[in-house]
């Protein structure tokens, strides 16, 4: 019995891919540097933001946030042609403007006051981490998604929307108290990055052919 034609990759896929390898490398590179950094910066403890406190820091973390809102526009557009309704293409959309927002605007540096660009931050990244799980569930609602691979998209939606919420749930003693209880916080970040990174490249993927001839056909 042959096995079954693996499906090309699309060339939005390839632009998505390529945006969260982007944004791993420059990941990468802050968390190499804060091992090195005198004191090393805890990778459990703090969060990819706190990394702003390192010498080119904050044009580390743009450029991953860059990519990834590259790569969230891009399945945007490619939902878009797929069938997708607006509800899911708009949050898609607002979810690469609070990315690109969270990587102009830096939060504070650990061990300083928080100031407006703090919140800002803040804001913009919780909506990061509230409005994907629900972009990619609606959108796995509607035809847009192939049948074959629409439960692994729920599935992994789901996972990333708990993890959200942990991870959202865990910030609550910052805001009231300024100090955080939980003390594993940025370990659950890197988790939850991972899920986000993972549903971005799994949506994409899932996608239906699209009717708009792609670039170079």
């Amino acid at each position: 019995m042959s096995r079954p034609a693996r499906r090309a990759l699309t060339f939005p896929a390839a632009l998505v891919a390529a945006g969260v390898a982007v944004a791993a490398w420059a990941v990468v590179v802050l968390h190499v540097a804060g091992a090195l950094h005198s004191p090393a910066v805890d990778p459990l403890v703090h969060t990819v933001s706190d990394y702003v406190l390192l010498p080119g820091g904050h044009l580390v973390l743009a450029i991953a946030a860059a990519a990834l809102a590259l790569a969230a526009t891009v399945l945007a557009g490619a939902a878009a042609r797929a069938g997708a309704s607006r509800a899911p293409v708009a949050l898609l959309a607002s979810w690469a403007a609070a990315m690109v927002v969270a990587g102009v605007v830096p939060t504070n540096v650990p061990g300083t006051p928080p100031d407006l660009s703090a919140a800002v931050h803040r804001y913009a990244g919780a909506w990061i981490f509230a409005v994907l799980p629900l972009a990619v569930l609606l959108l796995a609602r509607g035809p847009a998604v192939r049948d074959a691979a629409r439960g692994r998209v729920v599935a992994l939606a789901l996972l990333t929307a708990a993890l959200s919420g942990t991870f959202l749930l865990a910030h609550l003693p910052i805001v009231v108290a300024g100090s955080p209880a939980f003390p594993l916080l940025g370990g659950v970040e890197r988790v939850l990055y991972g899920a986000v990174t993972a549903l971005l490249i799994t949506t994409v993927l899932a996608l239906r052919p699209s009717a708009t001839p792609e670039p170079g056909r």
